[in-house]
């Protein structure tokens, strides 16, 4: 048992990428990010990276916990966030302006 690495033996021949049939569009694009990674890979990341795929299309990961896995798995530390954007209306704006080259003016 020790040679069997998730059902391979590891005498046996690289670890092929996984292909399904039927895939929606989130799916699509899940597996595009995984082929791209999959084809730059070692061979213990693949088995990884055959996991994930296989449990996103079995149902029992999520989308978002598919991303995650893949990012922290490859290293990349990005996490999307939100940033607030502050804005004006563009009467206060302009006053603003106004105020900002006044002051400029009689320096």
């Amino acid at each position: 048992m020790e040679g069997m690495v998730f059902g391979l033996n590891k005498m046996s021949e690289a670890v092929e990428k996984l292909s399904f049939d039927g895939m929606d569009f989130k799916f699509m694009a899940a597996y595009g990010q995984y082929a791209e990674k999959f084809d730059n890979a070692e061979e213990e990341r693949k088995v990884t990276l055959n996991e994930l795929i296989t449990k996103l299309q079995a149902d029992e990961m999520g989308y978002d916990e598919f991303y995650a896995a893949m990012a922290a798995d490859a290293g990349d530390r990005y996490q999307f966030h939100r940033s607030k954007i502050q804005g004006s209306r563009k009467f206060a704006y302009r006053k603003n302006e106004r105020k900002i080259d006044r002051i400029k003016r009689h320096k």
